[in-house]
């Protein structure tokens, strides 16, 4: 049986770090994976989107400082080796960055193999969608990026998917929690959790929980 010793705080103790877009449209970046232009670049930066182009990527850690990716399906993800293409690279991404906000993307259609690994993502557009269908989605993960209760919830249900108890999930939680009301990020120890789970940890403390604390400046 398992005791909590003191007063636990609630993830609800945690105000978003940003709620206006304008401010989190300036403090977060997009990735855009495409192996040609991605056509909405220009009418997304006309709303203020930060749109990073990185054409194809190599490996997963090549997007670990943006907090939303945005995908194409098809002509990525060739240096993993996947018949899967952009499906298998955003499959790949979540299992390293389970908080990050992802969009895919296709302008065909595409083999229902493909359905597994994009159950992963957070939305799914046509090549073609309208403008206003793409500033919807970005806000929208832009909201979800800007708080640091959902960037929580979703590192905690991976943790939880891969077997880390409750009980030092909850402990994790705390330290999340008082790292984020010190504003030191230095405060979510790894202590006491599987290894095979510590890396997500640490991954998260270094660039998600930074972003989340420089956030409240």
């Amino acid at each position: 049986m398992y005791f909590q010793i003191g007063n636990p705080k609630p993830l609800s103790s945690l105000r978003p770090s940003l709620e206006n877009l304008m401010q989190l449209k300036r403090n977060y970046q997009i990735a855009v994976i495409d192996d040609e232009p991605f056509a909405k670049s220009d009418s997304l930066r006309a709303h203020k989107f930060s749109i990073v182009e990185l054409g194809d990527i190599r490996a997963v850690d090549q997007v670990a400082e943006y907090p939303i990716v945005v995908c194409d399906i098809r002509g990525v993800g060739g240096a993993l080796h996947s018949e899967l293409e952009g499906a298998h690279l955003v499959a790949e991404i979540r299992k390293s960055y389970p908080d990050k906000f992802l969009v895919s993307y296709s302008g065909a259609q595409y083999d229902i193999r493909y359905n597994e690994a994009l159950r992963s993502v957070d939305a799914s557009l046509p090549k073609d969608a309208s403008t206003n269908e793409w500033v919807r989605t970005i806000e929208s993960g832009l909201l979800k990026v800007g708080s640091p209760k959902e960037r929580w919830l979703r590192l905690r249900r991976t943790l939880l998917e891969r077997g880390v108890e409750i009980h030092e999930v909850f402990e994790l939680e705390q330290r999340f929690i008082r790292a984020v009301q010190k504003r030191d990020a230095t405060k979510l120890k790894v202590g006491g959790i599987p290894e095979e789970a510590k890396e997500l940890v640490v991954t998260f403390a270094k660039i998600a929980l930074v972003q989340i604390i420089k956030g409240l400046a």
